[in-house]
């Protein structure tokens, strides 16, 4: 099983409904998640949201649009990556180029514990927006078995 793959729990995996159209519902909609299940604390919740409109974390790959939003561990219970999928593309910022918008579709929401491990975590995620595939096949998922099982 890969890195990614120990860190990305079935229960943190989450399709997210049409009417979900902006930003900030789905950072609210996927840390409420974590926070029920215990992954983040609620403090999570908000502060995800502030660092994002501080350090935006859109990607453009060349198939779909991902965010990687993440903040200090100290927000942090235990250790998870929650994935959400959109039907339809919601806007994020592009990390590092406040004016350029990226249509979202992949979402992958880092809790880190161990701020070393942040780098490593981070890496092992672009590796996998890298291959386009791999993401082509997440955006046509069905449910959280079909995530996993391209994951790993």
């Amino acid at each position: 099983m890969s890195e990614l793959g120990k860190m990305i729990h079935p229960e943190n995996i989450i399709f997210l409904p049409d009417n979900i159209k902006t930003k900030e519902n789905v950072l609210d909609n996927i840390s409420l998640l974590m926070f029920r299940n215990g992954y983040v604390k609620e403090s999570y919740i908000e502060a995800i949201k502030k660092r994002e409109d501080t350090f935006p974390t859109g990607l453009n790959t060349t198939s779909y649009g991902i965010a990687i939003p993440h903040v200090d561990s100290k927000h942090v219970n235990e250790a998870t990556i929650a994935v959400g999928i959109l039907k339809e593309p919601v806007e994020f910022q592009e990390m590092g180029a406040e004016d350029i918008i990226v249509p979202v579709r992949i979402i992958f929401m880092l809790a880190i514990k161990d701020p070393s491990k942040q780098l490593e975590v981070l890496q092992a995620v672009i590796s996998l927006i890298e291959n386009g595939a791999k993401i082509d096949e997440l955006v046509q998922a069905n449910d959280a078995t079909d995530v996993l099982q391209i994951l790993n």
